[in-house]
């Protein structure tokens, strides 16, 4: 493998050694000044501290929390991380590969949100984004999801114009003073759909002050199936070739994960009202197809560094935050998509360097917030030549996609919560992020003229870019009894471009299709003249409930948010790109990074209801969630691409004993508003129709599941465009207007014991 060459703004300037030094000092001498607050439960309890305030809270009031409890009730038969926010309204999730789906809040994904895992904020290192950032975390360990899908306060992070997921393991968990604690899991799952399996386990020990965990989980999946048959028979024959590709025409090809594995060990010290974690994690994954991208993820290495501190203090708290990632990854097409092909390898290196710390004081009835953070990113994505027969266009040097890309952050914010009575709360926050950007220069496969004119055209710019990104948000809660409250946000938030936005620079097809993290087939080329999207939102939460919250409750959000310099895509106009690549309407094309102008706007509502509380039956709980999107660019009147259209999710949960059964039915209206300029295809409405039960006490839990209960043949309006299947390295081999399928029924069942 190629080693990373890093560069940073940070790294050629005393800056980065004095704050890490910096930042390290006031740690240790933090942990060191230790007073005699409680720690609960290995979690620092925040209302511990003598104030004469109530701390707002952990979330705005549009946000979710969800903890330990809940997340079981999904994790122990689920396999991407990304799917256990489908139930949080607002949140949706673009399918990509079997465990790195792409959350979406309100229309805006990707790089546009603020995604975290134990603390880290990571970046894909892949041109399609298939080591997205939830997938580096199995959601069997995962305790703490934080979602802002409204208002995301300055002091969770910036450089994102929409909102914010925070993804976190279990707390650690510490022994009563004076013993010692020994304990662990084993678990396993089957999913019948695709053959799917998998099995984790988990050891800790802990005294009164340390707490030690290693945990792993590994996972495999052959290809799932539709309902029935969605490949023609006819359309497909010729890609099909006779029976030498898999020829079932419910299978979804590229589907498929194999050799998955995720390992961590977790150190935490406690000393009094201190706790210091420690984090070393490490994913490997052998195989992962992804039916909506022209290649397949044949490798991919990730190792992972983080260590977090928390602490009170007589003045206030403190939180503090290091991490380092490195990422070695590898992309080529399976035997599924070129089975008489030679090897086409693609292959990048990351690293990711990053830190935050957070210091909060409370004054009177407010509670100041300082702090800042950091974040260095170092990216080579080059594509080694093809040898000897069927070499062609791909010989004979390596194609260099980005080479020495890097993209840096630093970032410095300020934070005023107020509690002016029991009724009226405020929040005030200010920021400003530093984001440089640099790359080096590049060439393709060889000096001829499918390359050289790019080339030379990209060569000729500076590559460097800065970007100076400002922030503001203003939060007003209003309680005026037990039984209701209501949430008034303002925001403007900014995110620079993204390497993979600005530095892909070939128009030749086969290089622009492998630069597509939209899932769409279409092929992209980046634009070095990118500014900073900046966004304007307006958010409204009402919520409405029963004086102790234990009967009902609804919630309902509404907001509109207006984005300057959208970053969208336009047509290439390029004369490589082909004369009719401006007015294709039925087939898959090549498009530039452009910025633009967008509109959002929707609503979400959500209730819960106890329909029996006290009844001998058990409890009988009814949900419900709708959402609603509208996404547009008002520079052109185009639709956005993947907007998700009305949808909702209905359910009944009974609690009896150890036992919780569901039964959940989710309706998606169809899909009309499309993104014209990618050729982005309508989809049908549809309902799915799913039954949960689980049984569990201290030593074991029992999870089943039947999914899709009516084997519903559907196409989910974020599932792209079907590629899984045959030759993908080129757009005019593979048919034109074929969504992914949606997962037919399946039968799933999962086993936890626990000692």
């Amino acid at each position: 493998m190629k080693s990373i060459k890093s560069s940073s703004i940070l790294s050629h300037q005393p800056y980065w050694l004095a704050s890490f030094l910096l930042l390290s000092s006031y740690s240790g001498l933090a942990f060191a000044e230790a007073s005699s607050q409680e720690v609960e439960d290995g979690t620092l309890n925040i209302q511990s501290v003598e104030i004469v305030m109530e701390r707002p809270q952990a979330v705005p009031l549009s946000g979710t929390e969800v903890n330990e409890k809940a997340i079981k009730q999904r994790s122990t038969t689920a396999m991407d991380s990304a799917r256990l926010l489908e139930d949080i309204p607002g949140v949706n999730v673009y399918g990509a590969g079997a465990i790195s789906s792409l959350p979406v809040i309100h229309g805006l994904a990707d790089e546009r949100l603020k995604l975290e895992v134990d603390g880290m904020d990571m970046s894909a290192a892949c041109p399609n984004h298939m080591n997205s950032v939830l997938s580096y975390i199995n959601p069997v360990k995962v305790g703490n999801i934080k979602v802002f899908t409204g208002i995301t306060p300055v002091s969770e992070g910036g450089d994102s114009v929409g909102g914010a997921i925070q993804v976190s393991s279990a707390n650690p968990v510490f022994a009563e003073a004076g013993k010692q604690l020994i304990n662990g899991s084993l678990g396993g799952f089957y999913r019948s759909n695709g053959y799917a399996n998998g099995w984790n386990a988990s050891a800790s020990f802990a005294t009164n002050q340390l707490s030690m965990q290693y945990s792993e989980s590994h996972l495999s999946s052959s290809n799932y199936r539709a309902a029935r048959n969605f490949k023609d028979a006819n359309t497909w024959a010729p890609i099909l070739r006779n029976g030498l590709y898999k020829t079932d025409l419910d299978e979804v090809g590229s589907s498929a994960i194999s050799n998955s594995a995720n390992k961590s060990l977790d150190i935490a010290l406690r000393h009094d009202v201190h706790l210091l974690q420690l984090g070393i994690s490490q994913q490997s994954v052998g195989f992962e197809g992804f039916p909506n991208q022209r290649m397949d993820m044949t490798d991919n290495q990730n190792t992972s560094f983080n260590m977090r501190y928390s602490g009170l203090y007589d003045w206030g708290d403190v939180h503090f935050k290091l991490f380092r990632q490195r990422v070695q990854h590898a992309m080529d097409m399976s035997y599924e998509r070129s089975l008489y092909m030679p090897a086409m390898p693609m292959l990048s290196n990351a690293e990711t360097k990053g830190g935050s710390l957070n210091v909060s004081v409370p004054i009177n009835e407010h509670v100041l917030k300082v702090g800042g953070d950091f974040k260095l990113y170092d990216l080579d994505d080059w594509w080694p030549p093809l040898l000897g027969m069927g070499a062609g266009s791909m010989c004979c040097d390596n194609f260099q996609n980005v080479r020495n890309g890097r993209r840096d952050r630093i970032g410095l914010f300020s934070e005023v919560e107020s509690s002016w009575s029991d009724a009226w709360q405020t929040s005030f926050g200010l920021r400003t992020d530093v984001v440089t950007a640099d790359a080096g220069k590049v060439h393709g496969y060889s000096s001829t003229s499918i390359y050289r004119t790019d080339a030379n055209a990209f060569n000729a710019q500076s590559q460097g870019r800065h970007y100076q990104n400002y922030d503001w948000t203003a939060l007003t809660r209003f309680t005026p009894d037990r039984k209701q409250s209501y949430e008034f946000g303002f925001a403007r938030k900014s995110r620079a471009p993204s390497v993979y936005e600005l530095y892909p620079w070939s128009s030749f097809t086969m290089a622009a299709l492998m630069n597509n993290f939209a899932g769409d087939g279409n092929a992209y080329i980046g634009n070095l003249n990118l500014d900073s999207e900046v966004a304007h939102t307006a958010n409204f939460t009402a919520d409405w409930h029963d004086d102790e919250r234990s009967v009902w409750s609804t919630k309902l959000n509404a907001y509109v948010t207006y984005i300057d310099d959208y970053i969208d895509a336009v047509r290439c106009r390029l004369a490589s790109c082909g004369a009719n690549n401006i007015t294709r309407s039925n087939a898959f094309v090549t498009l530039q990074y452009e910025n633009q102008s967008a509109r959002l706007y929707g609503w979400d509502l959500s209730g819960v209801r106890v329909l029996d509380k006290d009844g001998a039956s058990g409890l009988w709980t009814t949900k419900a969630s709708i959402s609603y999107v509208r996404g547009e660019n008002t520079t052109t009147g185009n639709n956005l691409y993947h907007i998700m259209p009305l949808n909702g999710r209905f359910s009944l949960e009974h609690r009896l004993g150890g036992w919780t059964s569901t039964a959940e039915v989710q309706l998606v209206a169809a899909k009309e508003h499309v993104a014209q300029v990618r050729n982005e295809t309508e989809t049908d409405g549809y309902g799915l129709f799913n039954l949960r039960t689980s049984y569990g006490n201290k030593f074991m839990r029992v999870d089943l599941s039947l999914e899709n209960v009516l084997n519903k043949l559907y196409y989910s309006p974020l599932g792209g465009a079907y590629l899984g299947q045959g030759f993908s390295m080129t757009s005019g081999i593979l048919p034109w207007g074929v969504n992914v399928p949606g997962m037919g029924r399946s039968a799933n069942v999962a086993v936890t014991i626990m000692y």
